[in-house]
């Protein structure tokens, strides 16, 4: 089992999308994938995947320090699961809710879940994919301090990299007080069109930045890309020619994964 955190402190850089995307690549390949939306604004769960918290919730777990199994719901897709955000990760995102050893509940619950797979000796699950909040706060640092990587989608411009530099600054704090052993998965550029001098150079200056943490995959910006979200289907099921440009994107782009955890 991986657990993979998709961070940015920068809203709009395709957190979600990536995710969304990247779990139907993964399931595409024969593997289980557990998606978990810790963004109280419930994009990947609700709007994505049209899947809603239920009774058992992901805050109700982390305050009480309880099992995950309950919050896990299926989606339409097989192999692919997800536990939806619900309204108390606000306060816990705000501080409002106290908790002790707050930036570690994440991290507790999944060693739990971890613990109960070997006990089975088989894996239920291959890959976690923590969809994070577009700011650096306690649910993005439960998210790091639980995971084995940190994968950053980027927009390349001005303003994506300046948040960047803040998003590689938090990551660093977590390795440094709660996680050790987490690794930059890499850094996807997303939201870009090559077409364009202005993208063409942007992209060239992250590259330049951060080298071979950059993935060579490119995840260009299309309306098709936002018609899948709008479908509720991830681009690798998407029916239909005018899809297959854009998922082979996600196809690449999770290849290169593949190739680096191995």
């Amino acid at each position: 089992m991986r657990v993979v955190s998709l961070a940015n402190l920068k809203g709009g850089s395709a957190k979600s999308t990536t995710t969304f995307n990247l779990a139907g690549a993964l399931t595409e390949q024969g593997y289980r994938v557990l998606c978990i939306d810790l963004d109280p604004q419930k994009t990947l769960g609700e709007a994505f995947f049209g899947v809603y918290a239920g009774h058992e919730t992901l805050s109700s777990v982390l305050i009480n320090d309880s099992l995950l199994d309950a919050t896990i719901q299926s989606t339409a897709f097989e192999r692919l699961e997800i536990i939806p955000a619900d309204d108390g990760l606000k306060g816990i995102k705000s501080g409002q809710t106290q908790l002790e050893g707050g930036e570690l509940r994440l991290r507790s619950c999944l060693m739990r879940l971890k613990s109960l797979v070997s006990a089975n000796g088989h894996s239920k699950v291959d890959w976690i994919l923590i969809d994070c909040p577009p700011s650096l706060d306690r649910l993005t640092m439960n998210a790091l301090a639980a995971s084995d990587y940190v994968l950053i989608p980027v927009d390349p411009g001005a303003g994506g990299r300046g948040a960047l530099g803040d998003t590689m600054q938090y990551v660093y704090s977590a390795q440094k007080w709660y996680n050790p052993t987490l690794k930059v998965l890499g850094l996807a550029i997303s939201n870009t069109d090559p077409r364009t001098i202005y993208d063409q150079t942007t992209e060239q200056v992250v590259r330049d930045m951060y080298g071979d943490l950059v993935f060579k995959a490119v995840i260009t910006a299309s309306v098709r890309i936002r018609e899948a979200a709008e479908m509720q289907v991830p681009l690798v099921y998407c029916p239909g020619g005018e899809f297959t440009r854009y998922a082979n994107m996600y196809r690449a782009l999770r290849d290169e994964i593949l190739e680096r955890v191995s």
